[in-house]
């Protein structure tokens, strides 16, 4: 049985750009708790399967570590967004108990960045692509990753290194691929794509890492409408201490 992508509001936290955008989406569930609600009593089942999206404002900090310590006694990977500040701030305890942390810059930009995380998980685990990744691959990807960094690149014509270099793009949280030691990434093309163009792209943002990389996954989806020939999305994450 194929797991779900959960989201997870503590309190009052207003998300309606999300549910807006995934409303028809079968594989994407969105629940709220309570700040006086256990998690260990929710009124629903959570799979190891599930990949949990937590999403609180920052005065809740608290009951978001409370939550993030119950799903990894679960062995349930957990994800949040939260501001710069907060996670440098609370950054041991943060990767204590939640798998993955995406810093942003700017408060407004923690709905945007978790649009941006969804719709590539849920093109890479549910959408027909011509490499899949099933959601224990993005799991392995994901689990005690600690600070992540999300970013992107487009490409209309030739690829070259100092193309794709150029073009990197990180819109929400400044720090780059180097130094990091897990790398997931998904390209979604137009028809005309060839597999070596695949290869020569990841090749290039594999030796942009700390070279001493211990994981990479990539999946490759073509034949969508796209305003670009490519478009690269990627997760760094595992970075060496500097």
């Amino acid at each position: 049985m194929q797991g779900k992508l959960k989201i997870i509001t503590i309190g009052d936290y207003k998300n309606s750009i999300l549910k807006k955008s995934f409303k028809d989406n079968e594989n994407i569930e969105f629940l709220k708790l309570a700040l006086d609600e256990s998690i260990k009593n929710f009124n629903t089942d959570f799979s190891k399967k599930d990949i949990i999206f937590l999403i609180t404002n920052g005065e809740n900090l608290e009951k978001l570590l409370e939550v993030g310590k119950a799903l990894k006694e679960k062995e349930i990977v957990s994800v949040t967004v939260l501001e710069e500040k907060i996670v440098m701030e609370n950054r041991k305890v943060l990767e204590e108990t939640i798998n993955a942390i995406f810093p942003v810059n700017k408060k407004d930009n923690i709905d945007n960045l978790l649009l941006e995380l969804i719709k590539m998980i849920d093109n890479i685990i549910f959408e027909r692509c011509y490499i899949n990744l099933d959601v224990e691959d993005v799991k392995s990807m994901l689990r005690d990753s600690g600070i992540t960094v999300f970013g992107s690149l487009n490409i209309n014509e030739t690829i070259s290194k100092e193309d794709i270099i150029k073009n990197i793009n990180y819109p929400f949280y400044p720090k780059t691929l180097k130094d990091s030691k897990k790398l997931l990434i998904f390209l979604d093309t137009l028809e005309g794509f060839v597999l070596t163009e695949g290869e020569l792209i990841t090749d290039i943002l594999k030796n942009e890492t700390s070279q001493n990389i211990e994981d990479m996954l990539f999946s490759i989806r073509i034949g969508n409408n796209l305003k670009n020939r490519i478009e690269c999305y990627f997760i760094a994450s595992k970075f060496v201490e500097e």
